[in-house]
């Protein structure tokens, strides 16, 4: 993500959480969720330690993902892209990242929708959980993975015309640059 992303950012995780998930939680959840979220909060997140990616095509961003310590904090794909691999390529390259950093990426609060989603890429449910926000519960599913399924060799998608980045300053270069092809 680089300085600009933030506004694209936003707009993808409200589009998921009005349309995707409109129908796994209430319209009092998903409105608490929504509540005082910002733009520039992305941003913010971003120049405080949190690492994201986005993936863009050429008509612009279409989905990303983040992580900090052990702990994928959030992975959206505009609802528009989903199911054409693109939050494949978001996980992977968060989880390609934590390992060339020396961390690993073990947990997930996964939302009621992304149970599956993680379930094959071989999280295990430990626990139903929750969030309170604005005074609303919001649940989830604490999810974990054993670090050394993570390091096993993980399947390359052949695509070309879908960049993954990172970044928070402009101009820097991508230390996650993919190049790859969804259609």
């Amino acid at each position: 993500m680089v300085v600009g992303d933030e506004r694209s950012v936003h707009d993808i995780h409200s589009a998921c959480l009005t349309q995707t998930l409109s129908t796994l939680y209430s319209p009092e959840q998903i409105a608490a969720w929504m509540q005082g979220r910002t733009p520039e909060g992305y941003l913010k997140a971003a120049t405080s330690g949190e690492i994201f990616f986005v993936a863009e095509t050429v008509s612009g961003i279409i989905g990303f993902a983040s992580w900090e310590d052990d702990e994928l904090l959030a992975l959206f794909v505009h609802p528009d892209f989903q199911g054409r691999g693109v939050g494949s390529q978001l996980f992977e390259a968060c989880i390609s990242d934590a390992i060339a950093s020396g961390s690993s990426i073990t947990r997930v609060k996964a939302a009621n929708g992304a149970v599956a989603f993680y379930a094959n890429r071989g999280f295990v449910s430990v626990a139903r959980g929750s969030v309170v926000k604005h005074g609303v519960t919001i649940e989830d599913t604490r999810m974990v993975i054993d670090p050394v399924r993570l390091a096993s060799p993980r399947r390359e998608p052949n695509w070309r015309g879908l960049y993954v980045r990172d970044g928070v300053e402009s101009g820097r270069s991508a230390r996650g640059l993919m190049l790859r092809n969804w259609s």
